[in-house]
């Protein structure tokens, strides 16, 4: 049986998969579940020749998380985005956190770089580190800086809901009802393919967003106003 199990929802990720898997490493200890959401380029390829076990379904983040997890067989789970990275020393750290059992949810830092192929001015690498400052405060936590979890907890809150914005906020906000949410001290780096095109915009959807979602804006609403990140 594997220690850890870690789950990743792509679609058409053919560009970032394989340096994430590569990141994550082969581990005799560590299973590697790939969630497709019906991907049309080489995705489901790359996840299967890096031996990455492969669950195909509907798109939609939330639900492919699910299958993911349902296919995985360890106590403990890591839901890592296509786009980031793992940094070394990152399965020790989770299961130092994930032993502690008054710990209901485990995050990293955040560390965003830019987008390949791209030379941004030092204005540019400046605001995004503005971008990563959210992942060190008390706020609740976004699915990019990665989430730890036991699988009783996962279980216990329901996993994450099948919306189409949202599910990382609505699944931290209920651990934190059972538990403590902890903060690594290490950084999993990301891409800033979500922020590149439109910096102020991306920043002020970080900020409003949550508030907005817990004020009873659908996430149908609020994944329109985002758009696609790719």
């Amino acid at each position: 049986m594997p220690e850890l199990s870690v789950v990743i929802p792509t679609l058409n990720e053919e560009r970032t998969i394989e340096s994430c898997l590569q990141a994550v490493g082969r581990r005799h200890d560590v299973e590697v579940v790939v969630s497709d959401g019906g991907s049309s380029d080489g995705t489901p390829r790359l996840a299967a020749s890096m031996g990455a076990t492969l669950v195909e379904g509907p798109p939609g983040r939330g639900g492919q998380l699910n299958r993911g997890a349902a296919a995985t067989r360890a106590e403990r789970l890591l839901f890592l985005h296509a786009d980031c990275r793992l940094p070394l020393g990152w399965q020790d750290a989770v299961a130092s956190v994930l032993s502690d059992p008054a710990t209901s949810l485990a995050c990293f830092h955040l560390h965003t770089e830019p987008s390949p192929g791209t030379r941004p001015s030092p204005v540019q690498r400046m605001w995004l580190r503005t971008l990563d400052f959210r992942s060190r405060g008390l706020r609740l936590p976004y699915g990019d800086q990665a989430f730890a979890v036991r699988r009783e907890v996962f279980e216990r809150v329901g996993g994450f809901a099948d919306i189409p914005l949202m599910e990382d906020l609505a699944f931290a906000r209920a651990c934190r009802k059972v538990g403590r949410i902890r903060r690594l001290p290490l950084e999993v780096r990301t891409t800033a393919r979500r922020t590149a095109r439109f910096p102020v915009r991306a920043r002020m959807m970080m900020l409003f967003f949550p508030s907005l979602f817990r004020l009873g804006v659908r996430p149908e609403t609020l994944a329109r106003w985002y758009g696609s990140a790719r």
